[in-house]
């Protein structure tokens, strides 16, 4: 009798399966995305999400300095480059690989960017702060490969949380958030019930915050040295997945003050990514070129870059863009600014559609921003009012 019962006896916990998921993609999807804290990251992301499809040129990847150091709405309006940042504070080098999975299920960008500053700073602190794991998974959506980063992000070495029983709150992030109620009663997290909505920056911060430091020196002939185990590991998977989808990319390193043995990394990662066939760049080599003043224009004592550090360093970007790859001019009718672009790129751009609008409008956005946060600056620096870290 237990045997011709068996089958019977498990139609009833597969049907509550069927139903829990059913609920779960129904209800708990979007409850959970709502419930997820709002903050600069999660707008950042939701706006990626809403970029449409195959519209942008350029997805660039990597920690805090790739969304401080490129104005991306002056990127499209100087130069007619769309470009989105897909960055979060203190990001892990394993999650590069996965952010390239995530954003080619809605964008074939002509170029990959990747910040490098993460590759060459030591891991042990942000192990015990999983916050900046939570950065990331916490500001994408459910997915097989949003369950893959997890998984590489928590069975790392050096990762005390690797056997922990909290591991299950990473993968359903609604029973961290569980208590966040009072975001129910936010119009704003409601708008994001799905992760997506429009950002009206496009992934840029500006900040007017002034923290002055001397110019530093950054070697260009640096002896290469090796990186930590893990950060080559995922170097290493990082360019055999570019090799695999055949895209393009260009590593760089924007400009601070570095620490030491960060040249010599910088040296070793150069000597990887160009034997791969990929490009590199180090932007720390062009402070002449780019007008920098380190007393001025970054924000936190030479880490990050204010609005006009980062208005400097995308005129850079966008001329190194302009010469070295073939990328569209979005603007109505190709028209030129600072950026010149060239004929076959101004016929690309037969119309201004509703895509183009929005970038138009950040565009203006940034224009109507800057000027105030070049005050700002000019205030900070005449009464002395710069920086504090928390």
């Amino acid at each position: 009798m237990t045997g011709t019962n068996k089958p019977h006896n498990l139609i009833r916990p597969m049907i509550s399966a069927a139903v829990f998921a059913v609920i779960f993609l129904i209800v708990l999807v979007p409850l959970s995305y709502i419930l997820r804290p709002a903050g600069d990251t999660k707008t950042r992301f939701m706006g990626f999400y809403a970029e449409p499809e195959n519209s942008l040129d350029i997805v660039m990847i990597g920690s805090s300095p790739t969304y401080s150091c490129c104005v991306t709405p002056e990127l499209y309006g100087e130069y007619g480059i769309k470009a989105y940042p897909l960055a979060s504070n203190v990001q892990r080098p394993v999650a590069g690989m996965y952010l390239v999975k995530e954003a080619e299920k809605t964008q074939s960008p002509a170029l990959y960017m990747f910040e490098m500053r993460m590759y060459v700073g030591l891991e042990i602190g942000l192990t015990n702060n999983m916050a900046y794991t939570r950065e990331v998974t916490d500001n994408i959506k459910y997915s097989p490969d949003r369950v893959a980063l997890i998984n590489a992000s928590l069975t790392d070495h050096l990762n005390p949380l690797a056997e922990d029983t909290s591991k299950y709150t990473y993968y359903f992030d609604i029973f961290k958030y569980h208590s966040n109620w009072p975001a129910l009663a936010d119009p704003d997290q409601w708008r994001g019930w799905d992760l997506t909505y429009p950002d009206p920056h496009k992934g840029y911060k500006i900040t007017g915050q002034v923290g002055p430091v001397d110019t530093p020196y950054a070697p260009a002939d640096a002896v290469p040295m090796e990186l930590e185990s893990y950060q080559e590991q995922a170097l290493t998977d990082l360019l055999a997945y570019l090799d695999e989808i055949d895209a393009h990319a260009l590593f760089y390193v924007s400009p601070y003050e570095q620490k030491e043995d960060d040249a010599e990394k910088y040296a070793h990662i150069r000597e990887v990514v160009e034997a791969a066939g990929y490009d590199y760049l180090d932007m720390n080599q062009y402070y002449d070129e780019m007008g920098l003043d380190f007393s001025r224009d970054f924000s936190d004592y030479g880490v990050h870059t204010n609005a006009v550090g980062a208005q400097k360093c995308t005129v850079f970007l966008g001329e190194y863009l302009r010469s070295h790859y073939d990328l569209p001019d979005h603007r109505a009718g190709g028209r030129t600014g600072s950026g010149s672009g060239s004929a076959e790129a101004a016929m690309a751009a037969d119309s201004v559609t509703g895509d183009d609008r929005t970038w138009d409008e950040a565009y203006a956005l940034w224009l109507a921003e800057y000027p105030a946060a070049v005050e700002e600056i000019d205030h900070r620096i005449e009464t002395g009012d710069f920086f504090v870290f928390e």
